[in-house]
């Protein structure tokens, strides 16, 4: 059996992708999550299948969007100075679902959110957090948000716009990126975003860019193949995925002797939309 066989049979008895989103407060994580979603609706407490209105933050208590089921999220407190238990509740849980040993029980991704304020660089817990021993085999993705506003703080009017948005991204590099990078147990990758709240902007673009992040950071071919199908708004990352994965599988023979319909059949379970026909057909 190749690789991606094993990986789609695994696939077939899981239905979410579960990811824990960290940040200090008013890091803009729910405008990212209503964005990645693609939906202006309140998110709703998931409880083994039931979707309740959101109630009372519970890092332990997943919740979700009905625009894209998929994706099971859980939010942290906000990492604030002295914020102790805040750091010890994420500790705790990302160690407790690490030892889950069901797929469906595991957490699938870390997202942290840096609001990325210069007179603020990284919180002590935020240092901790990345020098302190933690599972590795969760992939953290760094989410610099609110980019627009770091260049708002470094704004000089004698300068033009270009040259304001370098010095931001200097900024940007010097107290955050190169900090972050030169901890223990660094992301495996970062993105930038700005002007989420904007309806007319380029926020869909910028979610692509962290769902191709995400996905290349999953060591695990089922993870990965999980994470893509679920995702319903990015058609680009369905297409890259199922076309180098086919690739692949035929420099290293595993697809030798596949049937045109069967090579278009695995190609196709990399689309949310189509998953469920490729289940049946493969069941047949």
């Amino acid at each position: 059996m190749s690789n991606f066989s094993e990986a789609l049979e695994i696939r077939q008895k899981y239905e979410h992708f579960r990811i824990l989103v960290i940040g200090r407060a008013n890091a803009g994580k729910t405008t990212l999550l209503k964005r990645v979603c693609n939906t202006t609706e309140e998110p709703s407490i998931y409880d083994e299948g039931k979707i309740n209105l959101r109630g009372v933050h519970d890092i332990r208590r997943a919740f979700t969007f009905a625009s894209n089921p998929g994706f099971i999220f859980h939010d942290s407190a906000g990492f604030e100075a002295g914020g102790e238990k805040e750091l010890k509740d994420v500790q705790a849980f990302i160690a407790e679902r690490a030892k889950a040993t069901e797929v469906a029980d595991q957490l699938h991704a870390i997202w942290f959110c840096f609001e990325p304020n210069i007179s603020r660089p990284l919180l002590e817990l935020e240092h901790r957090f990345f020098n302190e021993e933690q599972p590795q085999h969760v992939p953290l993705v760094a989410i610099f948000t609110k980019f627009d506003d770091l260049i708002t703080q470094v704004y000089d009017d004698d300068k033009s716009e270009d040259e304001n948005r370098q010095i931001a991204e200097h900024e940007l590099e010097t107290k955050f990126k190169k900090p972050l990078y030169g901890y223990r147990f660094p992301p495996r990758a970062h993105v930038c975003t700005e002007e989420l709240n904007d309806n007319d902007g380029s926020h869909q673009d910028q979610v692509k860019k962290l769902m191709m992040k995400t996905a290349d950071s999953l060591d695990d071919l089922a993870l990965r193949l999980l994470f893509v199908s679920v995702q319903q708004n990015n058609l680009e990352l369905c297409i890259q995925s199922a076309v180098c994965t086919q690739i692949q599988g035929q420099i290293e023979g595993q697809t030798e002797g596949f049937s045109q319909e069967r090579q278009v059949r695995d190609a196709m379970s990399w689309f949310g939309h189509a998953y469920d026909h490729v289940r049946i057909s493969h069941a047949l």
